[in-house]
């Protein structure tokens, strides 16, 4: 039974220095778009459509849990952005002693046709609707409505109705 354990832990550790080592090649400004995609594919990110998605350098996506996003069709993803689905709860105590707040985690969901802009957090467990925009250097706390413009780097929400030209 120890035995099965220390196995556990090994293998653990493999998968995560494999995750850290091809979330680092992500990063990378020498490869294309495509290859970022595609690491990131490997890492557990899922993708409605690969092919279409743009992912810029530099993007961070969950080091913890990349299997917990998901990124629809004809997304772009620019330069910077950091998208988490960990977050830590100040306003509660963790039950364990040897942790003073709650950490939670959960799903980022991006739908189709969603740009996010440079720099720009995605942070906690949130829904960006179908068609979106995500400003530069937004922290994105809250699920975004289909359509949206969601601007401000201190948590004000601007919301505007896009129109869709024939």
């Amino acid at each position: 039974m120890q035995n099965s354990k220390i196995e556990s832990k090994k293998n653990i550790g493999f998968y995560r220095i494999l995750d850290k080592l091809l979330h680092t090649i992500a990063k990378s400004s020498l490869l294309s778009s495509k290859a970022r995609v595609f690491i990131h594919h490997l890492r557990g990110v899922k993708f409605k459509n690969r092919s279409t998605v743009f992912i810029g350098e530099g993007v961070i996506i969950d080091p913890i849990n990349p299997s917990n996003v998901e990124i629809g069709d004809r997304c772009l993803i620019t330069a910077g952005v950091k998208i988490l689905t960990h977050y830590i709860d100040t306003k509660n105590r963790s039950e364990n002693p040897e942790y003073f707040f709650r950490f939670y985690d959960g799903k980022v969901i991006i739908e189709d046709d969603v740009f996010v802009g440079v720099n720009a957090v995605i942070a906690k467990p949130v829904k960006i609707g179908k068609g979106s925009i995500i400003g530069a250097n937004v922290v994105v706390t809250k699920n975004i409505k289909t359509s949206s413009v969601y601007t401000g780097n201190n948590n004000s929400q601007l919301w505007l109705q896009l129109l869709l030209l024939q």
